[in-house]
């Protein structure tokens, strides 16, 4: 089942390993979306809008699921949902 999944990030190294595993995990039909709130004032608003309050943090359809680095099985299994 495709998601949306919405990472934010800061550019920190668990940030980018992260992503990695988001990108090794998820279906080809997933459409990812990286926010670095370092790079733009939209990222940041987005973020307020979430309630984001630490990164990485890891939206998936519109609700966060995923705070820190994932284990990829607990990614998977989140996404499979």
């Amino acid at each position: 089942m495709p998601h949306l999944i919405e990472v934010f990030i800061s550019g920190c190294p668990i940030c980018r390993e992260t992503i990695r595993i988001i990108e090794a995990s998820k279906c080809p039909e997933c459409r990812l979306v990286i926010y670095n709130l370092q790079e733009t004032p939209e990222a940041m608003a987005k973020a307020e809008e979430y309630g984001v309050k630490a990164t990485p943090t890891i939206i998936i359809d519109g609700k966060i699921r995923l705070v820190g680095k994932p284990r990829p099985e607990e990614l998977r299994q989140i996404l499979r949902t």
